[in-house]
């Protein structure tokens, strides 16, 4: 079952501060920046949110970041998480009732007492090997437990393999997030039709662009697995692995529909942190890549790469955001691998741009 064509409505399900719709893919729309007209909430609206990938091991390095979200938590307001991918290591789950949802997901977080809207990475995809993203199929088990009923708690959300959600869930929203599918478009290849890089990548990008027509959220917020742009070992779209060509599939859907339309794009992929400078090929789109969520690697020989505000490998961790108005604040908190200590490392302020 494809429920990338769902058209739902999950008013039913009690969510902390969010409401959540996934959208079918509606009408062709020319790959053009929008015309924005924006309509802010009350002044006083904040959406605070902590963003998290490449997490699921089950092992200590997940459960030590797990602890320092807790604490983060317990002094600033988190309304939800986005997990960015790479949710079960190390090759996915075999069915919807496979242990590892539990020893990987609901064990790690019980202590966290807010939703976390999860994206597909490509180790959630795998087939012969773990992370060769060559089985969409198996992705499709992350969203089927969505829906099953005797879930240990109700966190993880992931409606369909790539959907909308609007914060607040009451009145006017101030942020429209759009969870990218990003595992087609940028791994190696899956040889079912349905997956095909081309038609995927043109289906999700006209309903990206179209998701971003519709909505009057005054920001917008792509999240996703694969990077754009990255200084760590997996390089830029494009040019993954230093392969030429690898991931231009998901390169070419970006540059079309998300660049300049999302006001920032959240991913993992790239077991660091990262606040990266918008590029010229990109323009008026931010990229932070927040992969640490239970794994540590350094960055290789790609530290200049892509100019950057801040960025840290070697270490756990993960950003707590907090948006309100026309501000986007985000907070890098680093954790260590050994003694799970840990620290707000960088802190930003960004601006919308008008």
């Amino acid at each position: 079952m494809n429920k990338t064509l769902l058209a739902l409505s999950l008013s039913g399900i009690a969510l902390t501060g969010i409401s959540l719709n996934t959208f079918a893919m509606s009408k062709p729309a020319d790959p053009t920046p929008v015309d924005e007209t924006v309509v802010y909430p009350q002044p006083d609206t904040k959406v605070s949110f902590i963003a998290i990938g490449d997490s699921g091991t089950g092992k200590d390095g997940q459960y030590k970041v797990a602890a320092a979200m807790e604490a983060v938590c317990q002094l600033k307001p988190c309304d939800f998480a986005i997990g960015l991918g790479d949710n079960i290591y190390e090759s996915g789950v075999d069915g919807v009732d496979d242990i590892q949802f539990d020893l990987k997901f609901e064990d790690p977080y019980k202590n966290l007492d807010f939703p976390f809207y999860m994206a597909l990475g490509n180790h959630d995809n795998s087939w012969i090997i773990g992370g060769d993203g060559a089985d969409n199929d198996k992705g499709e088990i992350q969203v089927e437990y969505h829906y099953r009923k005797d879930r240990k708690s109700e966190k993880w959300q992931m409606p369909a393999r790539y959907y909308r959600f609007n914060a607040p869930a009451n009145g006017t929203p101030l942020v429209s997030f759009y969870a990218m599918d990003t595992n087609p478009s940028a791994s190696a290849g899956d040889p079912s039709d349905e997956y095909n890089k081309d038609d995927y990548s043109d289906k999700q990008g006209k309903w990206l662009l179209d998701g971003f027509k519709e909505s009057t959220a005054p920001w917008k917020i792509a999240f996703g697995h694969h990077p754009y742009i990255s200084n760590g070992s997996h390089g830029n779209a494009g040019n993954y692995d230093s392969l030429i060509g690898q991931g231009k599939f998901f390169k070419e859907m970006v540059e079309k529909n998300v660049c300049g339309n999302a006001d920032a794009m959240i991913v993992g992929h790239t077991h660091a942190l990262q606040w990266l400078k918008e590029k010229d090929s990109c323009p008026g789109t931010f990229h932070i890549i927040s992969g640490a969520g239970a794994k540590t690697k350094n960055f290789v020989i790609k530290t200049e790469l892509n100019e950057y505000y801040w960025q840290e490998d070697e270490i756990l961790g993960f950003f707590h955001i907090e948006i309100q108005g026309d501000q986007f604040h985000g907070t890098a908190y680093t954790v260590d691998p050994v003694s799970g200590e840990y620290r707000a490392a960088y802190s930003r302020t960004m601006q919308r741009q008008k």
